[in-house]
């Protein structure tokens, strides 16, 4: 299996009929099914900022000109999180690090501010290592105890 180009130093590895992008993200993902968790492997995107087409006059150069007119759409800025589930009505997103490339923090967050508007209970992780995955199963799965608590203490009075 040829090296990831995209990620320094990863190396692509196929695990559940599912193609990851790194050995880690591999054994991340069998870390959470075997918790109990269904995670969605790159399968969610979100657009961070949407693209416009361009009305004020843009000129660059290229390959056959000095100068060109350029009035192409800009793309959208997107962001997909290595791992979505959903988890007793809370919304998990995962993103496994190794190293990470000069864009990521700036979309990461612009990620996370986006997460203010949408609906429902959300929690993020970025994730370097199994000792920092389990840790964050326990606050999952400790976030669905105490939310059962704060219902209980609500029946109660």
């Amino acid at each position: 299996m040829e090296g990831n180009r995209k990620i320094v130093n990863a190396t692509r590895t196929q695990y559940a009929d599912i193609g990851f992008k790194s050995k880690s993200e591999a054994m991340d993902y069998r870390t959470l099914v075997e918790a109990g968790f269904e995670p969605e492997y790159e399968q969610h995107t979100f657009v961070l900022w949407s693209g416009v087409r361009p009305t004020v006059p843009f000129y660059t150069k290229t390959k056959q000109e000095l100068l060109s007119l350029d009035l192409r759409k800009l793309r959208d800025i997107t962001y997909t999180p290595d791992f979505f589930f959903e988890y007793n009505g809370l919304k998990v997103v995962i993103e496994v690090k190794g190293f990470e490339n000069d864009t990521f923090p700036i979309k990461f967050k612009m990620f996370r501010q986006s997460l203010e508007e949408l609906e429902g209970q959300w929690m993020i992780f970025e994730i370097f290592n199994k000792k920092q995955l389990l840790e964050a199963i326990k606050v999952i799965k400790s976030y669905d105890s105490s939310r059962e608590n704060e219902e209980s203490d609500k029946h109660i009075t």
